[in-house]
C-alpha cells in the first residue's frame, strides 16, 4: 500500500472534486431531461470509463482486498448510486440534488463511522447533522424551484440513498485503504462487467435515436470526469485528509450546483430553497470538524 499524501494534496484533491462534481450534477440533470434513458447515461459511463483505465487494471487491481469488498467499494460509487442519483433528477431539480446529496453525505459517513470505524462524532459533529437536516427539510417543502415536479419527494429520497452508497465507499475506502489507481481500476470495470449484459439484454434504451452532441457531451464528462478523475481525487483526499474532512469540503458543492443551475438548466432557487442552501451547507462544515469558535 503506498502511504497517504501530504494533507495539502488531500485539498487541493478534494477541491478538484468539488469542481467536477458540481459540473456533473448540472450535466447529469441535463442528460435525463433530454433524449438519452437512465440506463443510457450509465452504460456511457462505464464504457467510457473502463476504456479508460483498461491499461492500468492488471498493475493496479486490488488483490489485498477480497471479491465482495471490491463489489462493496465499487457499488458505492456505481450502477446503484447512479441509478438513484439519475432516478432523482427525473423529478426534482438540479439545487436539490446539490443539497440532498451533499447534506445527507456527511450524515451518513458520520454515522457509519461510528458504526464501522469506532469513529465518535463529537457534539459539534451532531449539531451540523441536525442543521443538515433542518435545511433538507425546507428543500422537502420547495414547490417553488425551477423544475421542481409535484412529487419530488421521489427525487428527494433517491438523493438520500445515492448519498448512502458514496458514504459506505467512502468509509470502505478508509476502512481497506484502497488507493486511488485501485478505485479508479475496480469501480468502472467491476459495475460495466455486471450491468453491461443486463442493459444490453432488458433495459431501455434511446441511445440511436439521441443527436451524437448529447452522446459525446455524457459519455465524455461522465466516463472521465467522475468515473477516472474524480475518482483518484476523492480516494486521494479520503486517505490524506479523511472521510470526515472530505466531506466537509463537498459542503461548496452545493452552492456551486445552485449557481450553475440557473444559466445551463434555467433552475432559479425559491427563497426557500436558499434557506436550505444556507443551512445545509453550514451543518456540513460543524459535522466535517469545522468550529465557529475555538474549543
Amino acid at each position: 500500500m503506498s502511504a497517504p499524501a501530504h494533507p495539502l494534496i488531500g485539498w487541493f484533491a478534494a477541491l478538484g472534486v468539488i469542481f467536477i462534481w458540481s459540473g456533473w450534477v448540472v450535466v447529469s440533470r441535463l442528460g435525463v431531461v433530454q433524449t438519452l434513458t437512465i440506463y443510457d447515461m450509465v452504460a456511457l459511463r462505464f464504457v467510457v470509463a473502463t476504456v479508460a483505465v483498461a491499461p492500468f487494471v492488471w498493475r493496479y487491481w486490488p488483490r489485498n482486498l477480497r471479491w465482495w469488498q471490491i463489489f462493496l467499494i465499487s457499488c458505492g460509487q456505481g450502477v446503484p448510486y447512479l441509478l438513484l442519483a439519475f432516478g432523482g433528477f427525473q423529478f426534482a431539480p438540479a439545487s436539490h440534488a446539490g443539497i440532498m446529496m451533499n447534506g445527507t453525505l456527511p450524515v451518513f459517513a458520520a454515522i457509519l463511522g461510528w458504526i464501522w470505524l469506532k469513529d465518535r462524532p463529537d457534539t459539534w459533529k451532531v449539531a451540523g447533522m441536525a442543521v443538515i437536516l433542518v435545511g433538507c427539510a425546507l428543500i422537502g417543502w420547495d414547490r417553488d424551484t425551477g423544475g421542481v415536479a409535484p412529487n419530488a419527494w421521489i427525487g428527494h429520497l433517491m438523493f438520500i440513498g445515492s448519498a448512502l452508497f458514496i458514504a459506505i465507499n467512502m468509509i470502505g475506502t478508509k476502512a481497506w485503504q484502497l488507493t486511488p489507481m485501485q478505485a479508479m481500476v475496480c469501480i468502472p470495470t467491476v459495475n460495466l462487467a455486471w450491468f453491461g449484459l443486463l442493459y444490453l439484454a432488458f433495459l431501455p434504451k434511446a441511445v440511436q435515436a439521441a443527436p451524437w452532441s448529447e452522446i459525446i457531451l455524457q459519455g465524455a464528462y461522465q466516463g472521465l470526469g467522475p468515473s477516472v478523475v474524480a475518482v483518484l481525487l476523492f480516494t486521494t483526499a479520503v486517505r490524506s485528509i479523511g472521510p470526515s474532512a472530505t466531506a466537509a469540503m463537498m459542503a461548496m458543492v452545493p452552492g456551486m450546483v445552485a449557481l450553475l443551475a440557473i444559466p445551463v438548466l434555467g433552475e432559479w432557487p425559491s427563497l426557500l430553497a436558499w434557506a436550505g442552501l444556507f443551512l445545509a451547507t453550514g451543518g456540513i462544515l460543524l459535522a466535517a470538524g469545522w468550529r465557529p469558535v475555538k474549543v
